[in-house]
């Protein structure tokens, strides 16, 4: 038996495997892992230290790449946004997008049931976020205020896990989260027309930003992540953000389209859930408890958020001590490895795992099995509920 590759737009994804059977030959068309480039868009805040540490790279220093995007087919937008970033490219050919591949045949990267519901779109993106600065308090549109105001099939409901927080200045990292139970729609507009960043933080929720923990942030809901924060964020493929604060931590002047985002104080302020909830609620409502599963052999899955939780997306975590198996799954789904190093095979497919290494598996891929040299944490994500 023999593997060759398949044409271009199916290397890297598929291997065509050769064997001779009753006297003739016989080929058969075998999915495979694609293992994936990093991703990443300039942002107007800073940080993105601990994500080249988590990769092995030199440098202490932060700059205004502090996200990477993961098995990303969703385009940035906004301020330094430049054509193609944040898309994830093909490691082994970075001149191709994970976009274009899985454009070149949906049905079969991304599995027959899910093409028939959603089209070609994953309707998922995962990022992996390193703020050295509190970012700016911002709101996203659910499906149907995308859809109203920017005839847009998907809002920007999002999930924060959190894997670490760096001390600074002003003690342990904070999150702020939903509005408090007196805060008016008056009250709230009133605050970010002051151009007082303060005020505004005080109609919101302050919480700890503690490590292992998983919250959710529904369309409508105001947010913040405080400066130390790092943090894995699964969320519906759109970069729709609306600002509440006209300045940046740093000073930098935040024009009323990047606020607005086209539709206008008005609209944009209709968009905020009211009324406000009291700090228990907010913690009963959002924060997810994680879900570990019975321990199997080789490795056990935590359940981080999953689809009873939020219909748009599902992420688990994988340990791996020795040697665990994945079993075939009818959808894609992506992996990312958070910590350990390894090896992974799935057929005739084999590759190495590290800190950082990022892959998309298609639907129907033959089951993973992976292999621990030293304990691995991966993440797995899933797209829309089929």
């Amino acid at each position: 038996m023999q593997i060759t590759q398949l044409p271009d737009q199916f290397s890297c994804a598929m291997l065509c495997v050769k064997s001779k059977m009753h006297g003739g030959t016989h080929m058969q068309k075998q999915k495979t892992p694609v293992p994936l480039d990093h991703a990443g868009a300039w942002r107007v805040y800073l940080g993105g230290r601990r994500i080249r540490r988590l990769r092995g790279l030199p440098g202490d220093g932060d700059d205004h790449f502090p996200e990477e995007w993961i098995a990303s087919t969703t385009e940035a937008a906004g301020a330094g946004a430049v054509p193609g970033a944040g898309l994830s490219r093909l490691r082994n050919h970075p001149e191709r997008t994970l976009r274009e591949l899985i454009a070149s045949n949906p049905t079969a990267f991304l599995g027959e049931r899910f093409f028939r519901r959603y089209g070609g779109n994953c309707g998922v993106l995962l990022k992996l976020l390193d703020a050295a600065e509190r970012l700016n308090v911002q709101v996203h549109p659910n499906r149907g205020d995308a859809r109203r105001f920017w005839q847009l099939p998907f809002g920007k409901t999002e999930c924060w896990h959190f894997l670490d927080a760096r001390k600074g200045d002003g003690g342990l990292p904070v999150i702020y989260l939903g509005l408090k139970e007196n805060v008016t729609p008056d009250l709230l507009r009133r605050a970010f027309e002051s151009g007082d960043s303060q005020r505004v933080l005080d109609c919101m929720h302050r919480f700890p930003a503690a490590t292992g923990e998983t919250v959710l942030i529904e369309g409508g809901v105001p947010h913040a992540i405080g400066p130390g924060c790092f943090l894995l964020e699964i969320q519906e493929p759109s970069d729709l953000t609306l600002r509440l604060e006209k300045t940046t931590t740093s000073g930098t002047k935040v024009p009323d389209e990047l606020c607005h985002m086209g539709i206008g104080y008005d609209a944009m302020f209709s968009l905020i859930r009211f009324p406000g909830l009291s700090s228990d609620e907010v913690r009963a409502k959002w924060f997810v408890p994680s879900l570990p599963l019975p321990p199997a052999p080789g490795g056990q899955i935590t359940h981080l958020l999953d689809y009873n939780r939020c219909p748009y997306f599902a992420m688990e975590q994988i340990d791996v001590w020795d040697t665990f198996r994945l079993p075939q799954e009818p959808v894609f789904y992506g992996l990312f490895t958070l910590s350990g190093e390894g090896e992974l095979s799935s057929g005739y497919f084999h590759c190495a795992l590290g800190g950082g290494d990022q892959l998309f598996i298609p639907a129907e891929c033959p089951p993973l099995e992976i292999r621990a040299w030293s304990p691995l944490r991966l993440i797995r994500f899933f797209g829309p509920k089929v």
